[in-house]
């Protein structure tokens, strides 16, 4: 099992599987609610606590938010534990009420082959890209947010909020690491790689607006040292306001380590309109 997630700080609670999570400015948003990967990452770490276990997959469904310096309380439980994998639900609420739902798989199954599918998109190394401009930069009245964090620098594409964007349908990509801990565990994964919205954004030439209604993340290897992760995104789709994208998390190296699917809401009704696109509007 992976060592705690120390930015998430997440704290054992009244029994062995329950936990308390505070919603602490470097886990929100600028808008002040708790960012999805945060979510997600707390709920990857109470299952593999309570297990023993790594994480094979977990699909997170949100259902409320919790604000800035709210507790979220976290429970874990086991409906099948079997010889090498266990099949685990995690809830979270604040204040009583119920705020994400995750459905999870655990596995203590021996490593076996490697076989990887697909290739790492050949990009410039971390050292020769330039460091992102986040779309709500430090400074003024705005908060701490969940990507101060973080630093991020763009690999591929044109990942800008401004009034030159354009839509894209080329690669989007950037590199990543936490500017305090390594990256590697399914936690901590799970927290860089809630990027989906973002892409769908770049894709359509908006401006960034969007918010998680479930996310997926399938594990493929947490034994690769890496300081870097590439996120790849592929945004898939965009109607009726709803966006499903992808996420490749790739090591320096080369390994896939994990798989991230996600559906969004794109908030488009008070945005311009974006530059014409080549491609047809969706409905």
């Amino acid at each position: 099992m992976s060592k705690p997630f120390e930015l998430l700080a997440l704290e054992q609670g009244d029994n062995p599987t329950s936990f308390r999570l505070l919603a602490a400015a470097s886990l929100t948003t600028p808008f002040d609610f708790l960012y999805g990967g945060s979510g997600i990452a707390a709920s990857v770490e109470a299952a593999e606590r309570v297990t023993g276990r790594p994480l094979m997959w977990i699909t997170t469904q949100f259902l409320a938010n919790a604000a800035t310096s709210q507790t979220v309380d976290i429970q874990v439980d086991v409906p099948v534990a079997g010889r090498a994998t266990s099949q685990v639900q995690v809830t979270a609420r604040v204040g009583g009420a119920l705020m994400l739902s995750s459905t999870c798989a655990l596995t203590s199954r021996p490593n076996g082959d490697v076989e990887q599918f697909h290739t790492m998109p050949s990009v410039p190394s971390p050292d020769e890209c330039s460091e992102m401009v986040e779309p709500f930069e430090p400074g003024g009245d705005r908060p701490a947010a969940f990507y101060d964090a973080m630093e991020r620098r763009v690999a591929a594409g044109e990942i800008v909020f401004d009034d030159t964007r354009t839509p894209q349908r080329g690669l989007i990509a950037m590199w990543c690491r936490l500017r305090h801990e390594p990256i590697g565990s399914a936690a901590t994964l799970a927290y860089v790689a809630d990027v989906v919205p973002l892409g769908v954004c770049v894709a359509l030439g908006r401006p960034l607006g969007g918010t998680s209604i479930d996310n997926t993340l399938r594990m493929v290897r947490t034994d690769v040292a890496t300081e870097w992760v590439l996120l790849e995104i592929v945004s898939d789709s965009f109607q009726r306001s709803i966006g499903h994208g992808t996420v490749r998390v790739w090591a320096e190296s080369g390994e896939l380590l994990a798989v991230a699917q996600q559906t969004c809401i794109i908030r488009t009704s008070h945005m311009p309109s974006p530059m014409p696109s080549p491609m047809p509007s969706p409905m």
